[in-house]
C-alpha cells in the first residue's frame, strides 16, 4: 500500500472528569438572563430523574424548562451534569457553543451568527484579499469578501471522545455601503427603464452598534440577520451604518449571477487546509480557548487506522464496446473506452438530426452537424454515430427550425413543429434536436432561462428528445482551439454523443459487474421557487441499467411511495420478490413521517425484506473534510519545461472513514476521485471533496453485518461512474443526480407525462 497519513479537520479535547453543576428552573430567573431549554433533546438525563421536573414532560401542555448553565442563580436548582452521557449530548453542545461565542465577541473584526438546535457558532472574517467593485448606472460600489467558518462541538463514537470541527464555508459577499445611499440611488426618473435597489431585494444584512463596557470604554458589536426580522421586530438596523450581504437577488441586480467561475487545476484541498489552519493558529491557540477546551489538540486529528476502509478495486471496472475481435473493452475511465462505442447500442437503426437554430448562427450550424455527423474536429473528434451504435444523417430540410428571436424563440419553435413534416414524419426514424441556444447558460432573466425547458418540451411531444449546446460557449471554445493549436471541443462533442446515446435508449457503459436482480432506488431533489420537488430513479439491477423514472411535489410523499410499491410489483412479476431493497435518499429520512408509510406499503405486498437506506449529501462534504499528508501529483511547469511534484492533499479514490454511529445510522466519508493507486493523476480532472454517507435499515433491530456495508458503499462508489451527461468523472452517485435533474426540469413543464420511452434519459 502506497504512504498516506490521513487526518480530519477535527481537533480533539477532553470533557471534565467529573460532573459539572448546571442551574434549572421551572422559571425564568428576574432578569431573564437565563435559556429556555425549548426541545426535549436538552434536557439533560439528570433533570428527567428528579421527581419535581417529571411533570414538565408528561401530557401535552408544553415544556417549561430554563437553564443558567454553570452560573449560580437565585431560585434555580443545583443538578450535577454528566457530560460523557451520550443523553447529555445536545445540551453540553449548547453550553460549549455559548462559551465559545462569548469568547468570539472579544475579537472586534469578527462577526457571530448561530444556527441549528444546538446553536453552532459561525465566524465570519474580512479576507485579507484586495477588496472589488462592481458598478451600475454610473456609480461605484465596494465589494468586500468575508471567509466563514463554522466551529461545531461533535462527539467521536468511534474513537470516544469529544473534537472541535473547524470548517472553511463558502465566502460571503458584503456590499460595503449603507442601506440608506443604496436606496437614495434609486433612480429619480419614474418613467426610466433603469431600476434601483429596493428593500424586497435585501436579504441578510450586517449592522454596527458602538456600545459602552463596564470600564466605560466603547466597543463594537456587529451581528448579520435578516433584514425583514430586523425591521418587523422593531431591532436595530439604522439605515445609515447597516449594510447588505449579496444574496440571490442584489447578484442579479448587479449581473454577478452571471459569471461562470473559472475553471481551477489547484486543489481545493490546500486552499481550504490553509485556510482553517490560520483560522486555528489565530482563535484556538489561546490560553482562553484552552480554559474552555482543556488539552485542545494542537493538530488536526490523525485517523485511527481501524477506521480506514477501502472499496474493491475492481467496482472502477467499466464495460464499453467490442474491440476488433468483438471482446468487450474493459477499462476505468469513461473518455478512453467510449471511442470504443457504447456497450448497448442506440436500439434505432435510422436517426437523423433535426437542428433548431438562430438564423444569424447557420454557419455555426452547418460546421456543428458535420462535426456531428462525419467527426474529425481539428482532426481529433469521432462522429456521433460511434457513440451511438448506429448510423446518423441529418433530417430533410423541412424538419430543421431557424428562428429570428434570440430572446424568446418558443412561439417560433411551436409554429415549426405545426408543419406537415412534423405531423406526418415516418415513425421508422428516430429524431433527435441539437438545439443551438443563443441564451447562456447563466442567463439572469426567469423567461429566458424558460426557454430552454419550454423548447425540450415541445420537441419531446413529438417523441424526440434534444441536446443542447450553448452558443457563445461553443463559439469561445473554437475559436481559443484556433489561438492556441488545440482540439478542445472535440471533448464537447464526446460529451454530447454520450448523452444522446442514452438519450435513444442505448447505455455508452455499464459496470463491471456480474448481475444481481436487487432493487435499487434513487430519490434526489431541486428547489426551485421556495418549492421542493422530488424526483426518484429506479433500477432492477446493479449494473446501471435504469429503467424508470418518477416526478413529484415534496408533499406528494404518498404517490411517491406508491411509484415505490409499483416498481416493487413490476420486479417481482419479471423476477422474484427482491432479497432486499437499497434507497439513495438525498437527506435523513424522517422514520415516522416517511419511512413509516414505507413500511406500511411493504406490509401491504407482505413482503419481508430489509430495506438500506443510504443518506447521501447532495453536495460534496464540506463540513468534515479527509485530507492525506503524504499526496502529490505530477504537473508540467511550462517556465522550467519539467514536470514538478505537487502537493495535493486529495487522498486515494475509494478510500472511507467511518466516522462512527450516530441516531441517522452509521456514517462515513467516501473519497471518489481519479486518483488511483499506482496511476498518474490528472489535475484537470478535479479535485472533488468526499461524499457523506449515513447507512441505516429501519425496519431491523440488528446491527448491519460488515459485508453489506462494504457493499452498500462500493454501491454508491460504482454509480458515480455511470453519468452519461459527461466522460467526466462525478463525486456523486447518479441515484441521486439523476432525480435532481428530473426535479429541477419538470416543474417547468406544463404536462407532468413525458412522451417517451420511460427508460431514455430524455433529460440529460
Amino acid at each position: 500500500m502506497s504512504e498516506e497519513k490521513l487526518f480530519l479537520n477535527t481537533l480533539t479535547f477532553e470533557y471534565p472528569k467529573e460532573p459539572v453543576k448546571f442551574y434549572f428552573s421551572d422559571k425564568d430567573d428576574a432578569e431573564s438572563k437565563s435559556t429556555r431549554l425549548k426541545s426535549p433533546v436538552l434536557v439533560p438525563k439528570e433533570v428527567r430523574q428528579i421527581q419535581k421536573y417529571t411533570d414538565l414532560f408528561a401530557g401535552c401542555g408544553g415544556m417549561v424548562l430554563y437553564t443558567s448553565f454553570d452560573l449560580p442563580t437565585e431560585g434555580f436548582d443545583a443538578i450535577d451534569i454528566d457530560f460523557n452521557a451520550v443523553e447529555n449530548e445536545y445540551l453540553v453542545k449548547r453550553y460549549y457553543n455559548r462559551r465559545l461565542e462569548k469568547y468570539f465577541r472579544f475579537y472586534d473584526d469578527v462577526v457571530v451568527t448561530k444556527s441549528g438546535i444546538t446553536d453552532d457558532i459561525q465566524v465570519w472574517l474580512l479576507c485579507d484579499g484586495e477588496k472589488s467593485y462592481i458598478s451600475y448606472n454610473n456609480k461605484q460600489y465596494e465589494l468586500m469578501e468575508m471567509d466563514r467558518f463554522t466551529i461545531r462541538v461533535k462527539y467521536d463514537r468511534f474513537n470516544n471522545r469529544p473534537y472541535l470541527l473547524v470548517a472553511n464555508d463558502r465566502p460571503a459577499l458584503l456590499l460595503n455601503t449603507p442601506l440608506k445611499r443604496l436606496f437614495n440611488d434609486f433612480p429619480d426618473e419614474p418613467f426610466t427603464s433603469q431600476t434601483g435597489i429596493t428593500p424586497s431585494m435585501i436579504n441578510f444584512v450586517m449592522t454596527r452598534e458602538v456600545k459602552k463596557g463596564s470600564s466605560g470604554k466603547g466597543y463594537v458589536v456587529r451581528k448579520i440577520n435578516k433584514y425583514e426580522y430586523l425591521q418587523n421586530h422593531n431591532m436595530y438596523c439604522p439605515l445609515e451604518t447597516t449594510r447588505p450581504i449579496l444574496g440571490g437577488e442584489l447578484k442579479h441586480f448587479f449581473g454577478l449571477d452571471k459569471h461562470e467561475e473559472p475553471r481551477s487545476f489547484d486543489s481545493k484541498y490546500i486552499k481550504y487546509r490553509d485556510k482553517i489552519e490560520a483560522f486555528r493558529k489565530r482563535f484556538l491557540n489561546t490560553e482562553d480557548i484552552e480554559k474552555i477546551f482543556p488539552n485542545l489538540a494542537y493538530n488536526f486529528t490523525e485517523v485511527n487506522l481501524l477506521q480506514v476502509g477501502q472499496t474493491n478495486s475492481s467496482k472502477r471496472m467499466l464495460i464499453f464496446g467490442k474491440d476488433e475481435n468483438g471482446n468487450d473493452v474493459k477499462h476505468v475511465r469513461q473518455q478512453y473506452g467510449i471511442n470504443y462505442g457504447p456497450h448497448i447500442k442506440c436500439p434505432h437503426t435510422d436517426v437523423q438530426m433535426i437542428f433548431i437554430f438562430p438564423k444569424s448562427s447557420i454557419t455555426e450550424a452547418r460546421n456543428l452537424i458535420q462535426y456531428m455527423r462525419k467527426g474529425g474536429y481539428r482532426g481529433q473528434s469521432k462522429a456521433l454515430s460511434n457513440y451511438i451504435g448506429s448510423n446518423v444523417a441529418y433530417a430533410d430540410k423541412g424538419f430543421h427550425i431557424q428562428f429570428e428571436d434570440e430572446v424568446n424563440p418558443v412561439p417560433e419553435v411551436e409554429r415549426a413543429l405545426q408543419a406537415e413534416c412534423y405531423k406526418n414524419k415516418d415513425n421508422r426514424i428516430k429524431y433527435v434536436g441539437i438545439y443551438i441556444s443563443p441564451i447562456h447558460k447563466y442567463a439572469s432573466a426567469h423567461e429566458e432561462k424558460e426557454c430552454y425547458y419550454k423548447i425540450k418540451e415541445l420537441l419531446l411531444k413529438y417523441d424526440i428528445p434534444t441536446q443542447c449546446i450553448d452558443r457563445e460557449k461553443m463559439n469561445t471554445m473554437i475559436d481559443k482551439d484556433k489561438r492556441t493549436q488545440k482540439a478542445n471541443f472535440a471533448y464537447t462533442l464526446q460529451n454530447m454523443g454520450v448523452a444522446i446515446c442514452a438519450k435513444l435508449g442505448g447505455s455508452p457503459w455499464l459496470l463491471d459487474e456480474t448481475e444481481k436482480k436487487e432493487l435499487i432506488i434513487g430519490i434526489g431533489a431541486f428547489r426551485s421557487d421556495n418549492q421542493q420537488y422530488i424526483g426518484a430513479a429506479f433500477s432492477f439491477d446493479n449494473t446501471g441499467v435504469f429503467n424508470d423514472y418518477s416526478y413529484f411535489e415534496k408533499s406528494e410523499l404518498d404517490e411517491l411511495v406508491g411509484a415505490i410499491k409499483m416498481a416493487i410489483i413490476r420486479y417481482s412479476s419479471v423476477n422474484n420478490p427482491p432479497e432486499r431493497i437499497i434507497i439513495h435518499y438525498y437527506k435523513k429520512i424522517s422514520r415516522k413521517r416517511e419511512f413509516k408509510k414505507v413500511e406500511d406499503m411493504l406490509q401491504s405486498l407482505s413482503l419481508d425484506v430489509p430495506v438500506y437506506i443510504v443518506t447521501i449529501n447532495k453536495t460534496e462534504s464540506e463540513d468534515i473534510v479527509l485530507f492525506d499528508e503524504e499526496s502529490t501529483y505530477s504537473s508540467y511547469n511550462y517556465q522550467t519545461k519539467k514536470n514538478e511534484d505537487m502537493k495535493s492533499l486529495m487522498p486515494y479514490s475509494g478510500r472511507w472513514v467511518n466516522l462512527g454511529p450516530s441516531k441517522e445510522g452509521h456514517r462515513y466519508l467516501l473519497c471518489n476521485n481519479t486518483r488511483y493507486e499506482g496511476e498518474r493523476f490528472n489535475a484537470m480532472d478535479g479535485f472533488p471533496f468526499p461524499v457523506k454517507l449515513t447507512i441505516a435499515c429501519p425496519n431491523r433491530n440488528d446491527e448491519i453485518d460488515t459485508p453489506v456495508i462494504q457493499q452498500l458503499i462500493d454501491q454508491v462508489y460504482q454509480f458515480s461512474r455511470i453519468y452519461w451527461k459527461s466522460v467526466k468523472q462525478q463525486g456523486l452517485p447518479v441515484t441521486i443526480k439523476y432525480p435532481e435533474m428530473i426535479a429541477e426540469i419538470m416543474p417547468h413543464f406544463t404536462d407532468k407525462t413525458v412522451y417517451t420511452e420511460s427508460n431514455c434519459l430524455w433529460f440529460l
